[in-house]
């Protein structure tokens, strides 16, 4: 799936990530974003399994973790997404082993009438976390920065800005020696910052 994504300069991008890695690391939360219950939902998830837990996963992404209430529009949402698994699973599995991360993103990005990007790519990524990141506005927002990306987009909007995410993240992360899913919480957290500076 990864495209190589062209980096003129990497030891520029390793000088900006190691110096402040292990303080934007130490800023991700694993009270808002509990690891065993998302390591528990890529495996139901990816296993295509009858009975997943489809509120709490978006819950999860969303940030909304062991809060009661949260918008009306991403409720609405999960209620769609729930009643769309079980079609999802049956096409799917129909498809036996030509399933591909991609043609899930389309499903997904189909279904829900390309509407809710991050859902569909954060949908696809439980079902293929080997394949695909997690994406959002923060990350990407990271990856661009540290590419140095002139009038990069805002935020992701297709499969191709997963594509690129997902080469970048290895790369990265083999430069750095570290794991992927490290190097994503640190992105997300880094993103998050260079909003802030904005």
């Amino acid at each position: 799936m990864s495209k190589a994504i062209g980096i003129s300069d990497w030891g520029q991008v390793l000088d900006e990530v190691n110096g402040g890695y292990g303080e934007y690391l130490s800023l991700y939360s694993y009270d808002k974003y509990p690891a065993a219950d998302y390591e528990r939902f890529k495996k139901t998830f990816s296993a295509l399994n009858a009975d997943v837990e489809m509120r709490a996963a978006l819950m999860w992404k969303w940030g909304h973790w062991g809060k009661d209430n949260f918008p009306a529009k991403q409720q609405a949402l999960t209620a769609v997404a729930g009643q769309l698994w079980p079609r999802y699973c049956d096409w799917a599995s129909s498809l036996d082993c030509e399933r591909t991360a991609e043609s899930c993103f389309k499903w997904w990005w189909g279904a829900l009438e390309k509407k809710r990007y991050i859902t569909c790519a954060y949908l696809t990524h439980l079902t293929h976390p080997e394949q695909v990141p997690i994406i959002d506005q923060h990350n990407f927002r990271a990856m661009n920065h540290l590419c140095r990306v002139q009038k990069a987009k805002r935020v992701p909007s297709n499969w191709s800005d997963i594509e690129r995410l997902k080469s970048f993240v290895v790369q990265l992360a083999e430069r750095l020696d570290v794991t992927e899913s490290d190097l994503d919480k640190y992105l997300m957290m880094y993103g998050r910052s260079l909003k802030r500076a904005r």
